[in-house]
């Protein structure tokens, strides 16, 4: 009798979200981890004392960040009446405790600025500073660089800083701001707090509106992962208190980069330009798929803006993305140019010095001229900074594709919408409208007719299609589709 040979079937260890991120880890060669020296500099730094901040802490200053953070870079407060704001905004004072060339600056100038990813940080600065002596947590005396702002009819009269101990009453988050304000709880003591905050912002906002902010509002998501097997992709809530926070910001450095560009100061600015002609080309294609009325040229804030409308008005927003994505890359630059996005002659990154380390040095060059009334000598080492953004963004991109490729197994045969966003001489990229990823679907084997495989040209960017997914690697990301079916491009489906 013969025996049946036996298979021997090596089980594959299958491939988790958090291998990919470990890998993903080592392949950038992120440094994890602070030395034991660097960790006891860090730790004796508490008993550094200071006579030069002054005693904000009367000021009910609060926090306003997500759930999860920890590093609490900046806090918020203001008051106003019919004609006259007061503004104050209080970031970490990082430069206090982190002196240029000391261990901690050495080794967080390599890092560049902090990586976030699912369940995991690597912080730039060690966790005894960016967690804690930093960190403006609540109800603790925390040392910051504040910048008051006075208002009046809405346009900055005037402004200070000064070197400031404030103690933060209050952490809140973006949901439970955004709750105080709407139940308009007259016995919760900090909705006057809250109230105030709110009617500054919508201040600011209009100030942006007529200046030409261009005013993208794409869908968010973010990763939810209860285990390595359940991970879902939720939708970002639109609460007015992420704006809210955002026009505060943008303020702080918008000030500080005029204070800087007006005192001659070689810091870190950050830029952003106009699209590249290119691109704006590539636009104007998608936009011709469509019968909309627009005939901007796309150079201005003003276009931008009018095409948003345009897209809201005839329900395809989902077109925001190709708008976004036509925009130049920002970065940092030892030269001041300007911010085209927030319509801006100067802007710095100042608000986040916890996280990132040109907002350090913006503060050294600050502090250095407004306080010790002397010019810095920067070293251009922008380059770096901008090579560590990229790979931090690159990283961020690379593990949300995959961490989508899991989630979207529960979609098999799903039939889903998109648009085509990218024509390749080998198939068509199409991102899909209402879930959060793009596949590439191959000429000849993906399209749902004899017709269509001859005609792959009469597919355009813009056209709008339906499509399933044939096949996801959970390595990279990468998808691929097929079954694909033009659909008529009416602006009103």
């Amino acid at each position: 009798m013969k025996r049946k040979k036996q298979k021997n079937k090596k089980k594959i260890k299958e491939v988790t979200l958090s291998d990919i991120i470990e890998n993903e880890i080592k392949f950038n060669g992120l440094r994890q981890g602070f030395s034991k020296s660097l960790n006891k500099f860090s730790k004796n730094l508490k008993y550094k004392n200071s006579i030069q901040h002054s005693d904000l802490t009367s000021i009910p200053f609060v926090t306003i960040d997500g759930e999860d953070s920890k590093d609490f870079d900046d806090a918020v407060w203001s008051e106003s009446n019919k004609k006259h704001t007061k503004i104050m905004i209080a970031i970490a004072d990082v430069s206090f405790y982190v002196e240029k060339d000391d261990l901690i600056d050495i080794e967080a100038k390599k890092r560049g600025n902090s990586f976030y990813f699912p369940n995991k940080v690597i912080p730039m600065l060690p966790e005894e500073l960016s967690n804690n002596l930093c960190s403006l947590v609540p109800k603790k005396k925390r040392k910051s660089v504040v910048l008051e702002i006075n208002l009046e009819d809405g346009k900055v009269k005037k402004f200070k800083f000064y070197r400031a101990i404030i103690k933060s009453i209050a952490r809140l988050t973006y949901q439970e701001a955004e709750n105080i304000f709407l139940e308009k709880n007259k016995n919760n003591k900090l909705f006057p707090i809250i109230l105030n905050l709110f009617s500054t912002f919508k201040i600011l906002q209009e100030n942006s509106k007529k200046r030409n902010k261009i005013s993208f509002d794409p869908d968010e998501y973010v990763i939810q992962t209860n285990n390595e097997k359940n991970i879902n992709l939720i939708k970002k809530k639109k609460l007015e208190s992420y704006k809210l926070i955002e026009e505060f910001m943008v303020l702080a450095n918008t000030l500080v980069g005029h204070y800087l560009k007006s005192n001659n100061i070689k810091s870190v600015f950050r830029n952003h330009e106009k699209p590249p002609s290119e691109k704006t080309k590539i636009l104007k294609e998608i936009i011709s798929e469509y019968n909309l009325n627009h005939s901007g040229s796309f150079n201005s804030q003003h276009d931008f803006n009018k095409i948003i409308e345009i897209l809201k008005q005839n329900k395809i927003s989902f077109l925001n993305d190709m708008l976004l994505r036509s925009q130049s890359r920002a970065f940092y630059g030892t030269e001041n140019k300007g911010h085209f996005g927030l319509s801006l002659d100067y802007y710095v990154h100042f608000t986040s010095p916890i996280r990132r380390y040109s907002d350090l040095v913006v503060h050294r060059d600050l502090i250095d001229c407004y306080f010790l009334k002397k010019k810095n000598s920067q070293i251009e080492f922008t380059d770096h900074l901008n090579t560590q953004e990229k790979k931090a963004d690159s990283m961020e991109r690379m593990i949300f594709d995959v961490a989508s490729s899991y989630h979207l197994k529960k979609f098999k045969n799903y039939e889903f919408k998109g648009f085509i966003d990218s024509v390749e001489n080998f198939g068509v990229f199409i991102k899909a409208i209402n879930f959060p990823f793009s596949g590439l679907a191959r000429y000849k084997k993906s399209f749902s007719s004899k017709y269509e495989e001859k005609n792959e040209q009469k597919y355009k960017l813009g056209q709008i299609v339906k499509f399933k997914i044939k096949k996801i690697n959970n390595r990279n990301g990468k998808i691929l589709l097929f079954k694909v079916k033009k659909l008529e491009n009416d602006a009103k489906r």
